[in-house]
């Protein structure tokens, strides 16, 4: 095993998952000698608040780990690639205010939330879920998945108001639209006003 100050776990990790599908977490099966030094590597110089991994490195100490507790910390760092190259990869994704929005999709129309927010961990990230059957929300999870919905929507002029006159609520709030005026535009009067419309 070559030594493990001086690799660089996340270059390892990210070349591994170059080879296979990045949305796929790490499987037992894919964990060779290198990803364990990789693993290892980083749970040696994690300093974060991670219980989980603060956990195994106290126990990598006394017991050595697990090929399923390797994958994990495998999963860890595939989690922090990720997350660091979000950023890279919002430029790939059409911008697409937050809010509900009703399009055709292959034929059907479906409902979609948009949201990106402006602060905390997830500050920066666009999650797209689309409601199905009585409001319940199911993540679009792929790249490409969700930036083929945030494309339809962008070209949609419609599509915020279109959910709001399909449904009932307003296309940016959700809230229900109680007068014939909210109802036709699709929006409530207090986020129009918001949205200086």
């Amino acid at each position: 095993m070559s030594n493990v100050s001086t690799i660089d776990p996340k270059a390892i990790v990210r070349d591994a998952l170059l080879s296979r599908d990045i949305d796929d977490k790490f499987t037992n099966e894919e964990v060779n000698t290198m990803l364990t030094t990789a693993g290892m590597a980083f749970l040696k110089d994690y300093t974060g608040g991670f219980d989980y991994l603060v956990d195994l490195k106290a126990k990598s100490r006394k017991f050595g780990l697990s090929t399923g507790q390797i994958r994990g910390i495998l999963n860890c760092i595939r989690a922090e690639i990720l997350r660091e190259g979000q950023r890279e990869l919002a430029d790939e994704a059409t911008p697409v205010a937050n809010g509900r929005y009703a399009i055709n999709v292959d034929g059907k129309l479906r409902f979609f939330h948009v949201n990106t927010p402006s602060e905390g961990r997830w500050d920066g990230y666009t999650f797209v879920k689309e409601f199905i059957g009585g409001g319940n929300e199911f993540p679009i999870k792929g790249r490409e998945s969700r930036n083929r919905i945030l494309g339809l929507i962008s070209q949609d002029s419609d599509s915020l108001a279109r959910y709001g006159r399909e449904l009932g609520v307003c296309g940016v709030c959700g809230r229900p639209l109680t007068d014939t005026p909210s109802r036709e535009a699709g929006i409530g009067p207090v986020c129009i006003q918001k949205l200086g419309m």
